[in-house]
């Protein structure tokens, strides 16, 4: 079975998702595990959480894997 390439683009995509949202998950444990409140370790973990999406999506459109439906690096 052939993925079409926008297929392909999603979900690459939503690796990147799940990967940012552990990301955030382990950076809020830790903040609160080194002594931050609750409020503080969930705005550690969002910032945790956007540094990462913002760093992966903008590393898989320099390899070309997010760039348009055309271009999907085959």
């Amino acid at each position: 079975m052939k993925l079409s390439p926008f297929a392909v683009q999603v979900l690459i995509l939503l690796l990147a998702l799940v990967s940012s949202v552990l990301v955030a998950g382990v950076a809020g444990v830790l903040s609160y595990v080194a002594g931050t409140g609750i409020a503080a370790s969930v705005l550690y973990g969002g910032g945790a959480f956007i540094l990462w999406m913002t760093l992966s999506v903008t590393v898989l459109m320099a390899l070309g894997l997010l760039g348009g439906v055309g271009n999907s690096g085959s």
